[in-house]
């Protein structure tokens, strides 16, 4: 093959589609029985997009024409909804075809000599390609915690990303749901209005942000169907990947009222405009984020009815230094009877039981146990693939004391090996997964483009481009509030992972212009002919 491609999710289809418009043959390698990457795996209750549906596809550069077809009933769609979209979107291209499903990708070994990666599935096929195209997603690899006795619970068990596909049936029973981050927003409201009574786990609250959700009727398609393209080169621009107006400006530039206002304006939208479209400066001036997170305290106050529980569902690190997950029912959910609130702070798990989940200090009896503890994000699914390089170097040994790489793209010491959406330090964190997915994809297809059109056969970053880039990625880290937040983000959710801010966070048009720039004239890589 000239190209494999691992995964079948919005950026493995987009880029089969690229490889095929270049006249690359390619194959693509899926784990599930379908496609749809992350909206193939996360069926848990309530599971949804959290960008607005009208960018939260392929744009018109992809196809002006399926653009144009396509209606989203949901301002922001459901993971049913989503799965259709992409698996038409795989028939409408006609690329299931080039896609071997229920195969998952075990090792990748680059052979210098041949100049070739030789990539391993476990069906024990090898299959031999000249580019090797990772797109596995950075929330691929569920984190599940090694809660003691966990094995031995009689109830029904599972991570949110192995949701049962036939579904689950929590009508009537008690349920707990451990973990509070995006996953548990979402499964929260829709478990307690089935279940029995719900025990909602929680350590560190994130900030929720009201979602507004709605129908979308004939009139509001009306007008997207008619500034569709306004609308994508207006998110392209965004420092979020959104179709939001931009910042307003500067925070500490603004009156008390003036910032009360604008808050309130957000508020009312909805979504993240509220972080995306209100000042700039949210994430650098302590000043600023302690007057967001002033307006996050007393809107959870008045949602919750408990002021004890508001308090424990209050988050106290800085607004945006953690995933801030559109809620849709969350705080209100806590005022229901048949809910209770375990603080894992003051009470951790111990162990979990035959029957249930016993803390430090009491017991829990359940019926159904929900892990919304995440993911390995960023580098799990990567190193998962045990991929060698030159000389046989792993990419394990590469990242042991952190990722490196260039341009969340390409890392040095593995030619022609190529990351999509993947990649540790691309702006993911903050941006629309589609608007970045396209922007990586379109300069990988330029990318070889370039290369067919002088002969390259072979390229790899520099060294001192890739030590340039990741020196930039921590300074523009450390001049925002993020490092000093535990989560995901950083990577202290998983035990011995080197802690470092895994992603971007410049905003989308920063990182698409150092894209730009290194492909003018490929100074930070080396290309060869054979």
């Amino acid at each position: 093959m000239d190209a494999v491609v691992v995964g079948a999710g919005f950026s493995g289809l987009y880029m089969l589609r690229r490889l095929r418009d270049l006249g690359l043959s390619t194959r693509a390698f899926e784990a599930g029985d379908d496609v749809g990457g992350t909206w193939y795996w996360n069926r848990y209750p309530g599971a949804r997009s959290d960008s607005d549906s009208h960018v939260y596809c392929f744009s018109d550069r992809f196809d002006e024409k399926m653009l144009a077809e396509w209606e989203w009933t949901e301002r922001y769609p459901a993971q049913p909804e989503i799965l259709r979209y992409l698996q038409w979107v795989s028939e409408k291209q006609d690329l299931r075809g080039n896609i071997t499903f229920q195969t998952r990708v075990t090792a990748a070994r680059y052979d210098e000599a041949r100049n070739r990666w030789d990539i391993t599935t476990d069906g024990g096929e090898t299959v031999s390609a000249r580019y090797f195209i990772p797109a596995v997603g950075l929330l691929s690899k569920p984190n599940i915690p090694k809660f003691p006795g966990l094995d031995r619970f009689e109830g029904q068990w599972f991570h949110t990303a192995q949701t049962p596909h036939e579904g689950v049936n929590v009508q009537g029973k008690r349920v707990a749901v451990i973990g509070n981050g995006a996953t548990a927003v979402q499964v929260v409201p829709v478990v307690a209005q089935q279940a029995e009574h719900i025990y909602a786990f929680t350590r560190n609250p994130y900030h929720s942000l009201p979602a507004r959700n709605h129908r979308l009727d004939a009139e509001d398609w009306s007008e997207i169907h008619a500034h569709h393209k306004e609308i994508w080169a207006r998110a392209r621009d965004n420092f979020g990947g959104f179709p939001y107006a931009d910042f307003k400006g500067m925070g500490t530039d603004f009156t008390d009222n003036e910032r009360q206002q604008i808050f309130e304006e957000g508020w009312r939208k909805g979504g993240f405009p509220l972080a995306f479209s209100t000042f700039a400066d949210v994430l650098a001036s302590r000043d600023t984020n302690d007057k967001f997170m002033d307006f996050l305290r007393s809107k959870i106050s008045t949602l919750v009815r408990d002021p004890q529980v508001a308090e424990q569902l209050t988050p106290t690190d800085p607004f945006c230094t953690k995933r801030p997950p559109l809620e849709h029912g969350y705080y209100s959910a806590f005022n229901r009877g048949n809910i209770s609130l375990v603080n894992m702070k003051n009470s951790p798990i111990a162990e979990i039981t035959s029957t249930g989940i016993r803390t430090a200090d009491a017991e829990y009896e359940v019926d159904v146990i929900i892990l919304a503890t995440g993911f390995d994000a960023f580098t799990g699914s990567m190193l998962d693939l045990d991929i060698q390089g030159r000389g046989g170097l792993g990419l394990r040994e590469k990242w042991a004391d952190g990722p490196r790489d260039y341009l969340a793209l390409m890392v040095h010491g593995f030619p022609n090996m190529f990351m999509l959406y993947c990649g540790p330090f691309n702006p993911a964190i903050l941006t629309n997964a589609p608007t970045l997915i396209e922007q990586q994809g379109e300069w990988l297809a330029a990318c070889l483009q370039h290369m067919r059109e002088h002969g390259y056969d072979f390229i790899e970053p520099r060294q001192d481009a890739e030590d340039a880039f990741v020196q930039l990625h921590q300074d523009t880290a450390n001049a925002t509030l993020i490092p000093e937040t535990e989560s995901w983000w950083t990577g202290t959710n998983i035990e011995g992972k080197p802690r470092m801010l895994l992603s971007w966070c410049g905003g989308f048009p920063a990182y698409r212009q150092l894209c730009d720039e290194a492909a003018e004239r490929y100074d930070g890589f080396e290309l060869h002919a054979s």
